[in-house]
């Protein structure tokens, strides 16, 4: 493998990981407090729409970094392997010992930059999703849709505004009735079809609080993936 290949993994690794740990930050710092500003029956179908695109987004990001340190780290790892394999059959214990000694810190950093990145999806599951699908159900409930083009398709369909606290947040992240969400470049709805009381504001601006909070912690695994990486790749 040339120096330009590891080069590029490194290169692709690190910025990814980086720059996604800034975008899913400025979730925190800018769209929390402007979406707690709204009142519910406008920021909900905002919310919906960031967690769209965000879960196309991120995700992804997380794996092409991850592969890269993958990648890197079994680079390091075989030229360790090879030249160690005579030892390894003469005297294992001894082999070992030698092996371990022969791959170093660097390997091992990869390996931890490449798993803090996918760390991102368990605590996502774990500590965010029950929030987040709160979120989605109160904006399927109010008649929020995933977009303003998916607004336009269900109203199409005549559906009445009574029959909008049917769907589950299941149904409404499926995106069912709504159009391909893959194809669907439009903005976010611009408010529910149904109003919110002000509790209701006042619970979804806690709720959008917690989010900001639990996200910035993701935020923060992305960027120690990526500070780990530029360790490795300095070392």
């Amino acid at each position: 493998m040339s120096k330009l290949v590891p080069t590029l993994l490194q290169t692709i690794s690190i910025s990814t990981s980086l720059i996604a740990a800034g975008g899913i930050a400025t979730l925190t710092f800018f769209d929390v407090p402007i979406l707690q500003s709204q009142p519910a029956s406008r920021s909900l179908p905002s919310t919906r729409w960031l967690f769209s695109r965000g879960s196309h987004v991120f995700p992804t990001a997380a794996l092409i970094s991850a592969a890269g340190f993958g990648v890197l780290a079994v680079q390091h790892l075989a030229t360790p392997l090879s030249s160690m394999s005579a030892p390894l059959l003469r005297d294992p214990a001894k082999g070992v010992r030698g092996l371990v000694t022969a791959v170093g810190g660097r390997s091992w950093m990869f390996i931890a930059a490449g798993l803090l990145c996918l760390s991102i999806a368990p605590y996502t599951s774990i500590a965010m999703i029950p929030n987040n699908f709160a979120l989605i159900k109160k904006n399927a409930d109010k008649g929020g849709m995933r977009s303003a083009k998916a607004a336009e398709l269900v109203s199409g369909t005549g559906t009445k505004a009574e029959s909008y606290g049917s769907r589950s947040a299941q149904e409404s992240v499926d995106g069912q009735g709504e159009g391909d969400e893959y194809g669907d470049l439009s903005g976010p709805q611009e408010r529910t079809v149904l109003d919110t009381t002000p509790a209701e504001d006042e619970e979804v601006r806690e709720m959008l609080g917690q989010f900001g909070r639990h996200n910035l912690l993701r935020a923060s695994l992305m960027a120690a993936g990526g500070m780990v990486g530029i360790v490795a790749a300095v070392m």
